[in-house]
């Protein structure tokens, strides 16, 4: 009984803070990922965003969006214990971020009426549940995965490393390179289970070209 008392007050005290300061002790990308293992004081433990570049020795900061216990990612075959989702996450101060691309906001097919991904990443709070539309190139789709269509758009935009939006339908998937008007809900923090969080995707999405 102690043991396990033990164990769950050293869990706690883990999951308490929301925001955090670590180094950086392994880093995987995968699957549109980064995942890093940190030293958060004398806790490590794992943790997944969005891929961005970080090498191991960065130190890093970032807030919390959540907690997944037995983690299975996919892509990587590997499932982890438990492993925290970083809403946001950047260098620290004292280090370059010379190896991160520069944001830039503006989309290559942008006009009026529409809306850069760069813009979307980094205002997504203004955004949330609103429609909105972006023209860019399809670079990914898979289907019929959860009785959907997922469809991955780049614009030439980049807020953070973060140049690739997942846009969610039932409609007929449009094929790998169409550049397409993009129109659906936009969702913050979304998670589907078996792996699949989204700080940002757009669902109930209709296509045209």
């Amino acid at each position: 009984m102690k043991k396990i008392l033990l164990s769950l007050l050293t869990t706690l005290a883990l999951f308490a803070s929301s925001n955090h300061t670590a180094k950086v002790l392994e880093t995987l990308n995968s699957g549109g990922y980064t995942y890093m293992k940190v030293q958060d004081g004398k806790n490590s433990y794992w943790i997944a965003m969005t891929q961005r570049a970080v090498k191991i020795g960065d130190t890093i900061k970032y807030s919390e969006q959540g907690w997944m216990k037995n983690f299975h990612s996919k892509t990587l075959n590997r499932t982890f214990d438990n492993i925290l989702f970083a809403a946001t996450v950047g260098k620290s101060v004292q280090k370059k971020a010379s190896s991160a691309k520069p944001s830039h906001m503006q989309s290559s097919f942008q006009e009026k009426g529409t809306l850069s991904i760069a813009e979307l990443f980094k205002n997504r709070d203004k955004y949330v549940g609103k429609k909105v539309t972006v023209k860019g190139k399809v670079t990914k789709t898979s289907q019929a995965i959860m009785k959907l269509n997922w469809i991955h758009i780049q614009d030439g935009s980049n807020f953070g490393n973060m140049d690739d939006l997942v846009f969610t339908s039932t409609q007929k998937t449009p094929k790998v390179g169409d550049v397409v008007y993009a129109t659906g809900t936009l969702i913050k923090d979304k998670d589907f289970g078996y792996g699949y969080f989204y700080p940002v995707i757009i669902q109930e999405v209709s296509f045209k070209k």
